[in-house]
């Protein structure tokens, strides 16, 4: 936009057409009237109310609840009420019954704006401006004057006795004049009902002293008709045991009658047996002597008969028991050695297959180990041997002109290798402290140790003379080379003492 308005009002020249100039201001007066319709159009919560005010052809405002409405600039403007509840505290003090009793009610009301639609315009017309805190001190003058008007049409044990029918005319009650400003009553919830002259005190007092009254006198109606039952139940159980120790004392002297008829009857049956059982005794006895004689005849040979037999079971049972004893030894050495040593042969040859099978393993995997290492070595020599090859290549064709720098380049290089070779022989030797035995020879003594050391390695100079080289001086010379570099006759003749 920043970026059109400066061109349209470039007048239209030369190489700008009108058609495009047209169609750019259409563009740009639709977008204007898009976000100035957008910003006209307010939506409204569910929680609140939009009135929009002014020139609404409606009254003196247009709630919405729930929608959304276009707010003309100038003519219109809107603000929104709030439709939470809150909770308005009433304390209600000496307010005048029907019997000019003071009465406290202390009571809590939650109200709300309503979103009746009548209601809607009461709370726009009457608390649109107002805050919270300043509706809420209203709704409380409405409430205290309804309830002190409610209270002084009841009396205080009408009020005391039936406070849901308190409460329903409370609500209606205030319901009626707060609708008048647009709120709504939710709920109402009295805390307590007390009064100055103690009335209602009195009235509990009163109510509960009749219930105690009227419990003791249940408690002694019912220990009378307690007292009364026990007599009764004790005359019935006096008159039961009397016939029932009648009936026992008719009982007793008949049974008594019957048991002397019974026993006389018994006692001569009794006389009459025991004769017969004398007669029967006497031959029962000889009877029993003539069987005890053929039973102790028979009971001799039936003993010589068991006694024979009984060996002969004696000697079966124990060469039974001899069967059955080498029996279980032979299982107990069966169970004890021969199978435990079955085990320990089957766990051997389990164990010498596995380690077989392990050895094999081992060995196929340290094989295939070397195998690759192998590999791998042969790899890398074969790599270092390639790159030498490329390399000496190069330096044989970078030493085309001159071969023997060529052969003078890798002596060199080998050189380093001799050194270090030299280097390692006398790293380790103990020189802190060095004791010489001197022959009293020229040049004997430490000045000399240095070169009999090195004495015993190749000379790196004639090393390098074989391949036709001259290392530099700073390598150090031969003894020969010294001599000969000397002139002649120019040196001094060293004496024993020098």
């Amino acid at each position: 936009m920043n970026a059109i308005v400066p061109l349209l009002m470039q007048a239209p020249g030369k190489g700008f057409p009108t058609e495009i100039f047209l169609v750019i201001l259409l563009v740009v007066a639709a977008l204007a009237l898009l976000l100035f319709l957008l910003k006209c159009y307010r939506r409204c919560p569910s929680n609140k109310i939009l009135v929009i005010y002014g020139k609404t052809g409606r009254g003196a405002a247009k709630c919405v609840h729930g929608g959304a409405a276009f707010v003309w600039p100038v003519i219109q403007a809107c603000q929104y009420l709030d439709l939470e509840p809150f909770v308005v505290p009433i304390d209600l003090t000496s307010a005048l019954s029907q019997e000019n009793i003071r009465v406290s009610v202390p009571t809590t009301v939650t109200a709300a704006i309503s979103n009746e639609v009548g209601l809607m315009m009461n709370a726009a017309v009457r608390l649109l401006s107002m805050t919270r805190q300043e509706i809420e001190r209203q709704a409380e003058d409405i409430i205290l004057g309804q309830m002190r008007a409610v209270i002084a049409t009841m009396q205080i044990e009408e009020i005391n006795r039936d406070r849901q029918a308190f409460m329903t005319k409370v609500n209606e009650a205030v319901s009626g004049e707060l609708e008048k400003i647009g709120l709504a009553v939710i709920n109402v919830n009295i805390k307590d009902i007390t009064d100055e002259s103690g009335y209602i005190e009195a009235i509990g007092r009163k109510a509960a002293a009749e219930a105690i009254n009227q419990a003791n006198i249940d408690v002694s109606e019912q220990e009378r008709l307690g007292k009364t039952g026990v007599a009764e139940r004790e005359r019935d159980q006096r008159k039961a045991v009397a016939a029932a120790n009648a009936e026992a004392q008719i009982g007793e002297a008949t049974a008594d009658r019957d048991r002397r008829r019974q026993v006389s009857v018994l006692e001569a049956e009794a006389v009459d047996a025991e004769t017969q059982a004398e007669s029967k005794k006497a031959a029962y006895h000889a009877g029993q002597k003539v069987a005890e004689e053929e039973a102790r005849q028979k009971g001799d040979s039936a003993a010589m008969q068991a006694t024979g037999a009984i060996r002969v079971a004696e000697q079966n049972a124990q060469r039974e028991a001899e069967k059955a004893r080498a029996a279980r030894e032979q299982e107990r050495l069966q169970a004890e050695i021969v199978v435990p040593a079955e085990a320990a042969r089957e766990q051997v040859v389990i164990q010498s297959d596995a380690e077989k099978q392990k050895r094999e393993l081992v060995a196929a995997g340290e094989a295939n180990a070397i195998l690759v290492k192998m590999k791998a070595e042969a790899e890398g020599t074969q790599a270092i041997l390639d790159a030498k090859a490329k390399g000496y290549g190069e330096l044989i064709k970078a030493s085309a002109e001159d071969p023997q720098t060529a052969t003078s380049l890798l002596v060199i290089e080998k050189l380093t290798e001799v050194a270090g070779i030299q280097a390692e022989a006398i790293r380790n030797l103990p020189l802190e402290k060095v004791i010489v035995w001197d022959g009293g020879g020229e040049g004997g003594g430490l000045s000399d140790l240095g070169r009999r050391l090195v004495g015993v390695l190749p000379p790196m100079h004639q090393l390098a003379k074989m391949v036709g080289l001259e290392l530099p001086d700073y390598l150090g010379s031969t003894k020969g080379e010294q001599a000969s570099a000397e002139p002649k006759g120019g040196g001094a003749e060293r004496t024993p003492e020098g």
